[in-house]
């Protein structure tokens, strides 16, 4: 199918799953074959900053997986309809945790209903905010704050859930799904079309 370069076209919804051996030296192929299979679904030009927005999102979900998961696969879901791009990583390894979070609520799974609408801070840097907002017992959603570059300091934490700031800032919708009775995590990401 040849497309004018000026041409939206008209989508189906398609969804496949990749799987992930967790394995760092599988990462580069494995981002290359959802990122092709992205390029065959969303083939227009107009769509070339959401496949980059999409190949930010899976380079962070695929080193979460290699770091934090703690499992022996992880399943990556990419769904795509005519409104968005639906990626979501799934794995039974650790639940989602934060480093040295010493705050109120507490973060253990699942989470108590009384903290439902909860902001918790998670993440801050000279630039940003990142928030859990707790939804259900099993559900967060991340959100940014972000406010004017004045000066980035050299105590600047930049690193420590960066890769979370990054997946919330490419994508329109960015949040956290455990579920108790299989045990499975899952980190969806939504990018509108």
């Amino acid at each position: 199918m040849f497309l004018h370069k000026d041409t939206f076209p008209t989508m189906t919804e398609i969804k496949k799953e990749f799987i992930f051996s967790n394995d760092s030296l599988a990462m580069y192929p494995l981002l290359n074959e959802i990122v092709s299979f992205l390029k065959i679904h969303l083939p227009s030009e107009q769509y070339a900053f959401k496949i980059s927005n999409c190949k930010q999102i899976l380079i962070e979900l695929l080193t979460n997986a290699v770091k934090h998961s703690n499992a022996d696969t992880t399943v990556l879901s990419v769904y795509i309809n005519g409104q968005a791009i639906e990626i979501t990583k799934s794995d039974k390894g650790r639940k989602f945790y934060l480093n040295n979070y010493t705050s109120w609520p507490p973060l253990t799974w699942p989470l108590d209903k009384k903290y439902i609408g909860e902001k918790i801070k998670i993440y801050q840097d000279d630039i940003s905010n990142l928030y859990a907002v707790i939804k259900t017992e099993n559900r967060i959603v991340f959100e940014i704050e972000e406010y004017p570059i004045t000066k980035v300091t050299s105590s600047s934490n930049l690193l420590e859930h960066y890769g979370l700031l990054i997946m919330a800032k490419f994508s329109n919708e960015f949040f956290y799904l455990y579920n108790p009775e299989t045990n499975l995590n899952q980190f969806t990401t939504i990018i509108n079309v």
